[in-house]
């Protein structure tokens, strides 16, 4: 196991904003949303985060797959399986998750801050 521990990026200054999925996808043409994706979004004046997740469905699809990947993957390998299973569901506990950077000067940065002050009616 290795010694990462995540810091919630709110504990760090910045802020957390939605985008919609139609948002999502036609800000990040290479990072479209998937049906098993859950993203979370941070923002300070000179950057954003962005944090790719598996979603809850897509838990609960891996839990009743379990007994067949135990089958498949064998019982000598019962350990690895429960590992990945805990990575899976603690996704920040273990780092099991993917970032982004965007930062301030980009074209992308420059339209999500448009989204966010739109919605906070910010001109």
């Amino acid at each position: 196991m290795s010694d990462y521990i995540y810091t919630n990026p709110l504990d760090e200054g910045y802020k957390q904003f939605k985008l919609t999925k139609k948002q999502h996808n036609e800000l990040f043409q290479y990072r479209q949303i998937q049906w098993r994706d859950k993203y979370e979004y941070y923002y300070n004046e000179n950057h954003i985060i962005m944090h790719k997740f598996v979603n809850l469905p897509s838990k609960i699809l891996i839990t009743i797959l379990f007994p067949i990947f135990l089958l498949i993957y064998g019982i000598g390998n019962f350990k690895e399986l429960i590992e990945e299973m805990k990575r899976g569901y603690n996704q920040k506990k273990y780092g099991s998750f993917t970032g982004d950077d965007i930062y301030k000067g980009s074209t992308t940065y420059n339209k999500v801050m448009e989204i966010i002050n739109k919605k906070e009616g910010i001109k």
